[in-house]
């Protein structure tokens, strides 16, 4: 019984140790955010991440489209278009919390106003 008793402490903080190295504290994989281009707009307008996060977008329209800083922090290049689903795809990480602006650098805000977008990165 003597040994029982102190098997089960043992067991309890090994028990312990391991729940508090689940997988939950590793970085995350793939993007945490998708956004879509289709007929001249960014889906969904704003777009909140935690820092360290990526972001994704893909071109769904039939025209080539950019995805760009306001601030000159990305820019995608080109997204060619879309054929049969999807077209180009670009993926960013954000590495410090703020909110970023983006646009189209092909179809300007000047031109376009509302084809930009905003990305929430919180801490």
């Amino acid at each position: 019984m003597r040994s029982l008793s102190l098997v089960r402490p043992v067991l309890l903080s090994c028990l312990l140790a391991l729940t508090a190295c689940s997988s939950d504290t590793t970085a995350p994989r793939g993007p945490a955010a998708f956004v879509s281009i289709r007929n001249f707009y960014f889906y969904p307008f704003i777009v909140s991440v935690r820092v360290g996060a990526s972001v994704q977008w893909t071109n769904y329209d039939p025209v080539s489209h950019t995805a760009t800083s306001d601030a000159e922090f990305w820019d995608s290049g080109p997204l060619t278009p879309a054929v049969r689903l999807a077209g180009g795809s670009f993926q960013f990480t954000f590495t410090q919390p703020g909110t970023y602006g983006y646009h189209c650098s092909i179809h300007p805000p000047s031109l376009y106003p509302d084809f930009v977008g905003i990305v929430e990165v919180r801490p």
